[in-house]
């Protein structure tokens, strides 16, 4: 056995930690953001409220990705802003009078 074959499994791992990086860093899906914050709608919502209250449509500032609202049946509504990474944003302010 020659010695470049002896690295070969190192190289493999080094291979494999490199796609389990390039993996990590890309951004969630819009699906996986939105089953995220249904998840968190339902942990504080009253009872009968259910995932598929919610909603999610793109915002026209950049820095915010999408509003996701969820409607609950006795007329709850919450709102969610998330930014271009899946993390929540603080609501925005309109403009100053």
């Amino acid at each position: 056995m020659t010695r470049r074959f002896l690295f070969l499994p190192l190289a493999a791992l080094i291979a494999f930690a490199a796609y389990l990086g390039w993996q990590r860093g890309q951004p969630p899906t819009d699906a996986e953001i939105i089953n995220r914050y249904a998840a968190a709608y339902l942990e504080v919502a009253p009872t009968g409220a259910a995932a598929t209250d919610c909603a999610a449509t793109p915002h026209p500032d950049a820095t915010i990705r999408m509003v996701i609202t969820c409607m609950h049946p006795f007329g709850l509504t919450t709102t969610y802003f998330v930014g271009p990474l899946g993390d929540a944003l603080p609501a925005p302010q309109g403009p100053s009078t």
